[in-house]
């Protein structure tokens, strides 16, 4: 779904009429550490739908969308799947944390 100015998107996957996964292309976190832009949030996948391409094809949506919006470096933050973002080439660019938890600062340069 794609409302306003077009810039910001939401995508849902469905299987049939259910919705099992969503994610969104955002200019701004709700509290950002970094004066970076836009953004990749809200990837999520019902975990009874999980390892099937879903959250592979949210992203690759997402980017594409970014891409045909001219969007030249797209960021997200991650805690645990650093490895899957990674796996779809997306670079960490820092490491940060408190009380134990690790977030990395992941980006990548959009493709249609």
């Amino acid at each position: 779904m794609i409302a306003g100015d077009g810039f910001e998107a939401a995508f849902v996957a469905r299987i049939g009429d259910t919705p099992v996964g969503t994610c969104l292309l955002v200019r701004h976190e709700l509290e950002p550490a970094h004066d970076l832009t836009p953004w990749l949030a809200g990837l999520v996948v019902d975990a009874r739908y999980r390892r099937r391409g879903i959250a592979t094809a949210l992203v690759k949506a997402t980017e594409a969308h970014a891409a045909s919006r001219g969007v030249e470096m797209l960021h997200l933050y991650t805690w645990d799947a650093r490895d899957f973002y990674a796996a779809l080439g997306w670079n960490t660019v820092e490491i940060s944390g408190s009380d134990g938890e690790k977030m990395a600062l992941m980006s990548r340069r959009p493709r249609l």
